[in-house]
């Protein structure tokens, strides 16, 4: 025997799919547009203005890393570290993410409107 859906069961079907759609979206959307890198040192934190390109040098814990701005991104073009994780991890450029030389202590977190989430938990 073989059921058949309803147009009942085919309307609460394509209703949970439009919800989940939304819900999508709204957790894991896009970001907004970058406005500001927050950079943390162990020193204080300070703030660069994305929309000005330039060179910036951060004092860490380990001696000066270097940082990069342009096109709205920021990456480590050099620092003291010994592995170079962090010059090899690239641009960030959305809300929310972060690039970071741990063993110098500098966290660098794009700020923005509507930064993306890496993980929910419940």
């Amino acid at each position: 025997m073989r059921l058949r859906p309803t147009p009942a069961d085919l309307l609460a079907f394509a209703a949970a799919a439009a919800l989940l759609a939304a819900l999508h979206l709204h957790a894991w959307g896009g970001g907004g547009p970058v406005v500001t890198a927050r950079v943390e040192t162990p020193a204080g934190t300070r703030l660069l203005p994305l929309d000005r390109p330039g060179t910036y040098r951060v004092r860490g814990a380990l001696g000066e890393s270097v940082l990069e701005v342009r096109d709205g991104a920021v990456r480590f073009v050099d620092s003291p570290c010994r592995s170079k994780i962090c010059v090899r991890s690239g641009w960030a450029r959305g809300a929310g993410e972060l690039v970071a030389c741990l063993p110098n202590g500098i966290v660098v977190t794009l700020t923005g409107p509507g930064g993306e989430y890496d993980a929910i938990n419940f």
